[in-house]
């Protein structure tokens, strides 16, 4: 079953290429001070500052097990299960709407991956934003920004 168009936000984790839904991306920014966290999960960079909002942001390459060529200079900021995430990513390529994306081969096993886009020059992996983090690791995330 090929799945519908859809408007994506197209951005750089190694050599790979990934898209995130543009309906969940709130924002794309350029990543400046990250606040570690002490004793946090390795894929939990820290917190950034946004208009005086504390937001966690997601090391993709860590959680993702994606060897780093550069430091991500970007973080897409999302919304995903009602909280405010940013995913610290590579590059951000562009926005498109991307056509004739397929479900992944049976080889591919992570739950995050959506679905393959074949392009004429590269391959994109489209992204379901709410199965990089469980419920439960956004609940323990936003209880980090607001100390409950």
């Amino acid at each position: 079953m090929v799945n519908t168009s859809v408007q994506v936000v197209i951005f750089t984790l190694g050599q790979e290429e990934y898209a995130m839904p543009i309906e969940v991306v709130r924002e794309i920014t350029s990543l400046s001070e990250v606040r570690t966290i002490p004793k946090a999960p390795s894929y939990v960079r820290g917190l950034i500052n946004l208009r005086g909002m504390a937001i966690p942001l997601i090391d993709l390459n860590v959680r993702f097990g994606v060897d780093k060529t550069v430091e991500s200079t970007f973080a897409l900021i999302t919304e995903i299960h009602g909280n405010q995430v940013g995913f610290a990513v590579d590059q951000v390529r562009e926005v498109r709407i991307l056509e004739n994306i397929v479900p992944p081969p049976p080889l591919v096993t992570a739950p995050f991956i959506g679905g393959i886009v074949n392009l004429p020059d590269r391959i994109i992996l489209k992204l379901i934003p709410e199965k990089i983090l469980e419920s439960n690791e956004v609940r323990k995330l936003s209880e980090l920004t607001t100390g409950h």
